[in-house]
């Protein structure tokens, strides 16, 4: 809610103030991928080892070209941060991740923070 509107823009507004001294340097607001457990939660023993591409209606969000997540959106607007959007991409493609096919692969353990996808 508010919290977060409050943070993201505050971080935003300070980092822009920053990188004022640095010109050449670039900075991106990189968005969180999306829930995307099946069979339950993280520590109740949901997965995220889909294969498949997920196709649906999602394709439409992903097709516009617009923010999936306003409040960062908005943060960015008028600053040198840029926004890696990559929630709508990462919705499409679950599969995309390396879950538990990563070459440290533990048994119980799934890497849903790297991804394989243009941009993530």
């Amino acid at each position: 809610g508010q919290a977060r509107n409050f943070t993201i823009h505050g971080v935003v507004k300070w980092v822009d103030s920053r990188i004022q001294q640095q010109p050449s340097l670039k900075v991106f607001y990189r968005t969180i991928s999306p829930r995307h457990f099946s069979n339950g939660e993280w520590y109740n023993g949901g997965t995220c080892d889909n294969t498949i591409p997920f196709m649906s209606e999602k394709n439409d969000q992903v097709q516009t070209h617009k923010a999936s997540d306003l409040v960062p959106a908005k943060a960015v607007e008028g600053t040198r941060v840029k926004l890696l959007d990559i929630t709508a991409l990462s919705a499409l493609r679950d599969e995309g991740h390396v879950s538990k096919y990563g070459v440290r692969a533990r048994h119980g353990s799934q890497d849903c923070l790297h991804w394989c996808l243009p941009g993530t």
